[in-house]
């Protein structure tokens, strides 16, 4: 093996074995819950009805698929998501074109230190099909099917790649004529009008998509910009806001210049990406990245076009700070996932699961932040009662969800039908002039998802 190689090797196993440590640490919080418990609780017909609701492809559910059906502990999706961004940082380090410190600034970064590893959803695998699409690009002539397949993987992995993989699709199409191409090309459109059709009209089917009604202005470019950045760096300092925009201005110059191909590319990504900030979901971390990692999966396929090793060290140089200065971000969100708790299901559900009898009739404020309490609960046991549903539980149902979780729950009614009842609260909903069984501590990072227990008996005679 040559010294390359030794290197490579260290390096991936250093990053393997600070990230395994995180997510080893980390508790699932709702929107991790959610797709699990879909996949669990359902059976595939459902989980292709359900889904759509989400605003999802399917992808990420059918790789949890197997291993909820046949009853591996959740940890298994933990484990899945980290095991897919370390090979994705494998692939990185060993086919990339930058040097060796911008592959480590990239390996550093809040996106790879946490964000991806960290938190098992879907955005797990963007990072490794994006840096598989970079080293096929050159080879797609010769592995026409693996590069369209892998583009198709992509499209369904989340809605705001949809754009970049339809143009990536457009100038493969383009650029490749003649029978041998026809087949590949055809199975990409597929790919593609299939996560069209199947998503289209979902926005009127997720009440969380509805309520996301911002007020166009000026100002709101501003501010979704800032916001962006702040979900990158944890802060929206100057020094931070410079650092992304040299890095967007860069990328921009040098692919007009070098590859007008990535150029658009990645002026589509950006642009889409950003106008679904603004109309149609908020803005997380995971998100947000993606329109750094599009921007270096376009720079890494058009690096090659210059011999300038200048403009090589200054296109390094600009890669290596952006994914750089935000380790000040990873560090403090892994030192509070390993120091606090990032949410208290895991610790609920123990709660229950001990003091609780498995037929007790309990009731909750909130779908959207209880399911991190039922992802530690059996199946067919202790499910929640949400009376906006009029049913148990245990995912959110998106298209039934109420708005708002403070709404008072109907106590009196439900004793009438149970001598004795167990509420469950999260966030800061609880009552005051009832004493809790249960109370997470105040160490808690996703502060919705801090949980109350009460136990309420009927005093009436029967």
């Amino acid at each position: 093996m040559n010294k390359k190689y030794i290197i490579i090797s260290i390096i991936i196993l250093i990053y393997a074995f600070i990230t395994s440590g995180i997510m080893m640490h980390h508790e699932l919080w709702g929107d991790e819950a959610q797709a699990w418990l879909v996949v669990r609780d359902l059976d595939i017909c459902g989980i292709i009805r359900h889904v759509r609701t989400e605003g999802h492809p399917l992808l990420w559910y059918f790789i949890l698929l197997p291993f909820a059906k046949l009853h591996f502990p959740v940890i298994s999706m933990q484990i899945v998501s980290w095991s897919i961004v370390t090979i994705a940082g494998g692939i990185l380090l060993l086919k990339s074109p930058f040097n060796m410190f911008t592959k480590i600034s990239v390996l550093c970064s809040s996106a790879f230190l946490y964000w991806y590893p960290a938190l098992a959803r879907s955005y797990c695998l963007i990072p490794i099909l994006l840096f598989l699409l970079a080293y096929l690009y050159k080879k797609q002539k010769e592995h026409p099917y693996l590069y369209v397949l892998t583009i198709a993987l992509l499209a369904n992995v989340h809605v705001v790649m949809l754009c970049f993989c339809s143009v990536l699709l457009l100038l493969f199409f383009a650029d490749n004529r003649g029978k041998r191409f026809l087949y590949p090309s055809l199975t990409g459109i597929i790919s593609i009008l299939f996560v069209v059709f199947y998503l289209y009209g979902s926005q009127n089917e997720n009440l969380s998509v509805q309520g996301y009604n911002q007020i166009f202005s000026p100002g709101l470019i501003f501010d979704t910009y800032k916001n962006i950045i702040f979900n990158i760096y944890g802060s929206i300092s100057p020094v931070f806001i410079t650092i992304f925009s040299l890095f967007c201005i860069v990328t921009i110059i040098f692919l007009f210049k070098k590859d007008k191909k990535m150029f658009f590319v990645f002026v589509a990504h950006f642009l889409y990406q950003f106008c679904i900030f603004l109309f149609v979901w908020g803005i997380i971390a995971q998100r947000a990245w993606t329109l750094i990692l599009v921007g270096l999966f376009c720079l890494w396929v058009a690096f090659e076009k210059t011999n300038s090793l200048k403009t090589k060290s200054v296109l390094n140089t600009v890669i290596a700070l952006t994914f750089l200065f935000s380790i000040n971000y990873a560090g403090t969100m892994m030192f509070k996932d390993l120091f606090l708790t990032f949410s208290d299901g895991k610790n609920a559900a123990e709660f229950i699961k001990k003091n609780i009898p498995e037929n007790a009739f309990i009731i909750s404020n909130s779908p959207i932040t209880t399911s991190s309490v039922s992802i530690y609960l059996p199946s067919d046991k202790w499910k929640f009662f949400y009376h906006k549903y009029n049913d148990f539980y245990t995912y959110t149902i998106w298209n039934k969800v109420a708005p708002n979780p403070t709404d008072p729950l109907p106590l009196d009614e439900m004793l009438k039908k149970y001598e004795t009842i167990y509420v469950l609260m999260s966030g800061n909903c609880y009552y005051t002039d009832i004493k809790p069984i249960y109370t997470s501590k105040n160490n808690v990072m996703m502060a919705q998802e801090k949980y109350y227990i009460y136990k309420l008996e009927d005093k009436h005679e029967k």
